[in-house]
């Protein structure tokens, strides 16, 4: 059994994932020159001689080809777009109660301080007290 597969790929650009349409160029001189352009190459000229005719019509298996890497094309931008939403809630969710947790640190760390370093404070009645206390002993 034999198996042919033809791969056709943009003359400019090399990149044989997009659909290319085989357009037979001519100059003045009467050199005919075919090339394989995809649409994004084939807009260049197309802006300086207007419409260029296509030297064969694409086929059947052409126009599949290009609705799969439309398709295909799209389904990657949403899988990009819902793994970033994805990622981003993921990030959210563990920056949260990182954030409550230091807050809770801060706060604290400065109640122990005032706690440590503040100075006693005592009623005149205690300050009196004291003194009897320390006098009887």
């Amino acid at each position: 059994m034999e198996v042919t597969i033809t791969v056709r790929g943009c003359d400019t650009c090399k990149r044989t994932d997009r659909p290319t349409t085989r357009y037979t160029l001519q100059s003045e001189r009467g050199q005919a020159v075919t090339r394989d352009l995809c649409a994004e190459d084939a807009a260049p000229l197309e802006d300086v001689f207007g419409p260029l005719v296509p030297a064969e019509e694409p086929s059947p298996q052409d126009a599949v080809k290009e609705q799969l890497l439309t398709l295909m094309g799209e389904h990657e931008e949403d899988t990009r777009a819902r793994r970033a939403r994805a990622e981003a809630e993921v990030r959210e969710a563990k920056s949260a109660p990182a954030r409550k947790t230091t807050q809770a640190k801060k706060t604290t760390a400065k109640k122990t301080t005032r706690r440590r370093g503040g100075t006693p404070v005592m009623t005149l009645e205690e300050i009196e007290a004291k003194k009897a206390a320390a006098a009887k002993s």
